[in-house]
């Protein structure tokens, strides 16, 4: 048993089961449908694979198991990438492509109980006048067929890559790993193509060791593209909000929290908005009994103290400050008060009533 592919396809298992459950009330798309069955292809392939080097009674199952869903994820690769090139893509390129990759499993499994029997797939054959039926499927169709589907991605990737680095350098980041490791995958059947067909097949051990490496690199890839934006965002947020919160909950109390809606059922980056939001209002209601023109310094004292007045001819605290005509410049005011707000140390006094 190769427990480091067990490992990794039991991986690719969670994140295809996570990423099904995240979208589960989203209408999906074909790339989505397509990358969630590719995800649980690569499990079952990797976890087939890993046992079926054991030579238990199970071999030929997992042989079966391990060709079978490796046609299923190049199919799938070949939708994704189709679906992320073309807007709308037509019902007759889907038919085309699932009837290939059934056609080539369908083959493989008609063709694996003399290939299991003469050995073809870990032996070879001396040269290529050797060639029969069994022969081609496994060591000519096969490997064309999966070295074709894994170069489509790197292939289509790589502009990308180069494209986005810079406005979503982590998911970026993630399609390079699995690209590279695609592309490491396609290195390893393209020498085991060559091996297998000159006579080199006591070779193929040499090779097929680096397979978890390329594996590893697809998952941590593909795990980073599923959750690395978004833990990103999360801890971003989660450290804004907490230098937001001191003024926030104080704008609330003094606004006798008019303007404050729940938010426990809300995430972290929503919470963030929220208090943006709920800040924002705050300011454009309380009037502040403060010398003019205030300061950062007076808002803050003012703000410590729960000086406030209902007078109308005290302007509120929005069109005390100097003007401002975008929402950048709102958010810098807010966060010039968040900051000198949480530096500041005098303990705070209860509101005026």
């Amino acid at each position: 048993m190769n427990w480091a592919l067990l490992a990794l396809g039991v991986c690719s298992l969670a994140l295809g089961a996570e990423r099904a459950w995240r979208l589960r009330d989203e209408a999906s798309t074909l790339a989505q449908r397509s990358i969630n069955v590719a995800l649980f292809s690569v499990g079952l392939a990797a976890s087939a694979y890993a046992y079926s080097m054991t030579g238990s009674v199970y071999y030929p199952f997992a042989q079966a198991i391990w060709y079978v869903t490796v046609c299923v994820l190049i199919g799938c690769l070949e939708l994704t990438f189709l679906a992320l090139r073309v807007e709308n893509v037509a019902r007759k390129h889907i038919w085309r492509i699932s009837i290939q990759s059934v056609a080539i499993a369908m083959a493989l499994l008609a063709m694996l109980p003399e290939a299991l029997e003469r050995r073809i797939v870990t032996r070879g054959v001396d040269t290529l006048w050797e060639h029969d039926l069994a022969s081609i499927v496994y060591l000519v169709m096969f490997p064309a067929y999966v070295i074709w589907g894994l170069l489509q991605p790197v292939h289509l990737s790589i502009p990308r890559i180069y494209r986005d680095m810079r406005r979503r350098p982590i998911n970026t980041a993630a399609l390079l790993l699995v690209t590279i490791g695609i592309g490491w995958f396609a290195a390893i059947n393209a020498m085991l193509a060559i091996l297998l067909n000159t006579g080199h097949g006591d070779l193929k051990p040499s090779i097929t060791a680096y397979s978890p490496l390329a594996l590893a690199v697809c998952v941590t890839g593909a795990a980073l593209l599923a959750v690395g934006e978004r833990l990103y965002e999360e801890v971003t947020a989660h450290l804004q909000l907490k230098r937001m919160a001191p003024l926030w909950h104080r704008m609330l109390e003094l606004s006798n929290h008019d303007f404050h809606l729940p938010d426990e059922h809300l995430s972290t980056p929503a919470r963030l908005q929220r208090s943006y939001v709920e800040i924002s209002d705050a300011i454009c209601s309380l009037r502040l009994d403060i010398k003019a023109p205030p300061t950062l310094a007076s808002v803050v004292m003012a703000l410590k103290r729960g000086a406030i007045t209902d007078d109308p001819a005290v302007p509120t605290l929005s069109r005390a400050f100097p003007q401002r005509t975008t929402r950048r410049e709102d958010l810098e005011l807010i966060w010039a008060l968040a900051n000198a707000y949480r530096k500041h140390r005098i303990p705070v006094t209860q509101s005026q009533p």
